[in-house]
């Protein structure tokens, strides 16, 4: 019995959401939170009812909420508690196959437990840094397996396998990943709160690559603001690019800015980190971590963490 480990971060996109898909520069941080994988592969004849079959079971706070069979020969699907989720996995693993052929070559069976570091509803990334995972177990590049199964930019790869912050572009499909400095002086004034609501990025970006724009002037401005904000050294211009930038997608996707929408008397800046409508919101004031936590509070949201409790920053 051969069995390794694997492991990719969880994500998080400051700036770029959306025009990141028609080449603005984007910056994105690597979250603490992430997915741990672990694989065993057998490779000789045993007793067990498992033979000839990939065992998948995925964990979260140690309880397996997700479980399916597969036929290692081609991944047919033989069980699974929830086939929706089974088929998605299925056509990543059977993607994985295709561009590693040799790689079960001599397994007889194998069995892969994922255990999630986050809720799945909270959009940090379970199925990017699954991608990853599978891509580092398959030997394969991961950003081909993500390109050849979602339609997303890929930032959230380079997240996956970052040790820090990143500005990334999408140049003619390809993957550019630079090394980002992103660690305010100020970040006892930032927060990111989980908003209570789900949103389907893949759906939310099929639908703003329908309406066909280029963008090329608010592509530019994006690009400016994401260098900008990595640079700020205080609270009042990061909050500033923060509403820019705010202002700017609000006019893109014709969607009203989350402030004016849900929270309209903070006393700061607040942004909608990735797609709009749901997943987490960065909120900056010049009030400390404790202060914006018990507004949110007031709120009904509970899930907030401090820019150190969340954001990967390499070690000095």
């Amino acid at each position: 019995m051969n069995k390794q480990s694997y492991y990719s971060n969880g994500k998080l996109l400051i700036t770029g959401e959306y025009l990141v898909m028609n080449g603005a520069y984007a910056l994105a941080v690597p979250t603490l939170l992430g997915q741990g994988m672990s694989v065993e592969r057998n490779t000789g004849m045993n007793e067990y009812q498992d033979d000839g079959k990939l065992v998948w079971e995925s964990y979260y706070n140690a309880d397996c909420w997700f479980k399916a069979n597969f036929l290692l020969t081609g991944m047919d699907i033989v069980s699974s508690t929830e086939p929706e989720r089974a088929i998605y996995l299925q056509k990543i693993l059977r993607e994985a196959g295709k561009l590693n052929p040799e790689i079960l070559s001599g397994v007889q069976s194998l069995k892969i437990q994922s255990s999630l570091g986050f809720n799945t509803e909270w959009g940090l990334g379970s199925s990017s840094s699954l991608i990853n995972n599978i891509a580092s177990c398959f030997k394969v590049d991961p950003y081909q397996l993500f390109f050849n199964t979602q339609n997303g930019s890929a930032y959230d790869i380079a997240c996956a396998g970052a040790s820090g912050p990143v500005f990334y572009r999408l140049e003619d499909g390809q993957a550019n990943v630079e090394k980002a400095v992103f660690n305010p002086a100020f970040k006892k004034n930032i927060a990111f709160i989980y908003s209570g609501q789900k949103q389907d990025s893949r759906q939310s970006l099929s639908n703003f690559l329908a309406r066909q724009g280029s963008y090329e002037f608010e592509k530019g401005i994006i690009s400016e603001i994401s260098r900008e904000l990595a640079a700020a050294s205080h609270i009042q211009e990061f909050s500033e690019l923060l509403d820019e930038h705010e202002k700017i997608m609000s006019k893109v996707i014709g969607m009203p800015k989350v402030k004016d929408d849900r929270f309209s008397d903070f006393p700061g800046s607040i942004k909608s980190l990735g797609a709009w409508g749901g997943d987490f919101i960065l909120a900056a004031a010049e009030i400390d971590f404790v202060e914006i936590k018990s507004y949110f509070s007031t709120k009904g949201l509970d899930i907030v963490f401090s820019f150190d409790e969340l954001v990967l920053i390499p070690k000095a």
